[in-house]
């Protein structure tokens, strides 16, 4: 009510305008005393001046009173609103014809245009909703990405959001006043739009062929016009649609990842129990076939002893690797001993040496590092077993820690095969392994991939130097003591770039 008494007031002013013009140009010729003639010219151009800039309304009182004007004070007998000579009442109909028929072709030039103008807004608007709906914003639920793109391209105060398949209805306000909620449900479910009385609120169906996904309702002062509703509309229910197809894929990618997974596991579960449990077959056979004495019986019993904590370490390290790789990791950051992870990791992987060389260089002082203790042992740990696995029987693996700036390094060293630059930039691929060690030697592709993961998080790096054919050196950076939490490593280092392994 208030907006149309407003717009009422502002038409009078512009026709209290125009009027007041129209007196002023009488005045203004009246003064100049010009002949009849030049002031009907005077006259007719200013009727076409203004009806390229009024309203229609304002152009036709506006010729009406210039006649008037024009017949009073210029056609004899002047003073009066008769007219002597006839001649004057052909030139006085032709004047007011001319003035009122370019005020209307003025009049409807500028509506097209203005028509056209509100096209191509609407086109523009309709053009950054498509975009922003294709583009997404991570960490907003959908709903909420369509009432706040709705809300940024259109002129509206409420909107309503309902999804059909999931039922779920999304507004803000959370209780419009231009429509009931139920109405925007109604208009799903029937699938035709509904207007209402005032014409200023619009909820349109969201339809994919003959499939009605849910709808759309806006209310504001100047709501865009039902066929740009249901351009929107289409362009809505494309994104739903794909949408809830980037969902299923999503949900079968990883199905398939946690069945990938689950093979890759079992896979090398049964390649790493093959050596013990050989080795406790050979002594439970050995026990049981013929008498021993108690030394020999006790040699045997500790392989068994040896080999079932092996196979305990196997599961357990499956079993981790296992939920880092398919969940959120859970970093709990302490003051450790560098020293005291690099030996309990290797005390894990004693079994496995046998007749290897390991050797460590660690200078006594080293800070401590900050750090989850369990979760650095575990990366290091796969860096080791890596060493083992792809070095050749009998060669040596060196372990060397030093203190560099902010981070503690810790590198491990073996004299194996190297890798290529090729594998460099593929080998921290979850579940990437080469292809002259997948039939050979057992593994996931897991390692290297979780390792990096669990080294990144807590602010360090994995660095990689190796040259094929002159064996491979793994780098831990992890934070020194006196680190901040929120510092992360320099991925450049001397002992070479960022890389991956089998």
């Amino acid at each position: 009510m208030v907006i149309q008494i407003k717009s009422s007031a502002q038409r009078l002013l512009r026709l209290l305008g125009v009027l007041t013009a129209v007196v002023i140009l009488t005045a203004l010729v009246f003064t100049l005393h010009v002949n009849s003639a030049t002031a009907g010219f005077i006259f007719l151009v200013f009727i076409l001046a203004l009806a390229t800039r009024a309203k229609l309304s304002e152009a036709i009182a506006a010729s009406i009173l210039s006649v008037a004007a024009y017949n009073f004070f210029f056609l004899p007998p002047v003073g009066t609103f008769t007219i002597a000579d006839p001649q004057n009442w052909v030139a006085l109909l032709a004047f007011l014809v001319t003035a009122i028929t370019a005020s209307q072709l003025s009049a409807s030039a500028r509506q097209r245009a203005e028509e056209a103008r509100e096209r191509q807004e609407e086109l523009e608007r309709m053009y950054r909703f498509s975009r922003a709906l294709m583009l997404g914003e991570e960490g907003l639920p959908f709903a909420q990405q369509v009432l706040k793109q709705v809300f940024q391209c259109f002129a509206i105060k409420e909107a309503s959001f309902y999804d059909r398949a999931t039922g779920s209805l999304s507004a803000s306000p959370e209780t419009p006043s231009g429509f009931d909620n139920s109405v925007v449900t109604a208009v799903a479910e029937k699938g035709d739009p509904w207007r209402s009385a005032s014409g200023n609120a619009l909820i349109v169906p969201l339809k994919l062929g003959s499939a009605s996904l849910g709808s759309l309702g806006i209310a504001g002062d100047a709501i865009p016009s039902e066929v740009a509703m249901n351009s929107v509309a289409q362009l809505l229910a494309i994104a739903v649609e794909r949408a809830r197809a980037q969902q299923i894929a999503a949900r079968m990618e990883a199905s398939q990842e946690s069945e990938r997974l689950k093979a890759a596991l079992l896979d090398a579960l049964a390649h790493e129990f093959k050596t013990p449990l050989t080795s406790v077959k050979a002594a439970t056979t050995t026990l049981l076939s013929s008498p021993l004495n108690p030394a020999d019986q006790r040699e045997l019993v500790t392989i068994m002893d040896v080999e079932a904590d092996r196979m305990t370490r196997l599961v357990s390290d499956s079993i981790e690797l296992a939920r880092i790789g398919s969940a959120p990791m859970l970093i709990k950051r302490e003051l450790h001993s560098a020293e005291t992870i690099i030996s309990s990791a290797t005390d894990h992987l004693r079994g496995l040496l046998e007749d290897r060389r390991l050797d460590s260089n660690l200078p006594p002082d080293l800070p401590f590092v900050h750090v989850d203790g369990a979760m650095t042992e575990l990366a290091l740990r796969q860096i080791l077993n890596n060493a083992l696995k792809y070095s050749p029987p009998g060669s040596g693996i060196t372990i060397d820690a030093r203190h560099e700036g902010d981070f503690v390094l810790i590198t491990v060293t073996d004299l194996g095969p190297g890798i290529s630059q090729e594998e460099e930039e593929k080998i921290f691929d979850k579940f990437y392994r080469a292809s002259d060690v997948r039939g050979r030697v057992p593994g996931t592709g897991l390692g290297l991939s979780i390792t990096r993961e669990i080294i990144e998080s807590q602010g360090g790096a994995v660095l990689l130097k190796s040259e094929p054919g002159h064996g491979a050196s793994f780098t831990l950076t992890l934070p020194a003591a006196s680190t901040p939490k929120g510092k992360e490593a320099t991925k450049t280092s001397d002992e070479g770039q960022d890389s991956d392994r089998r």
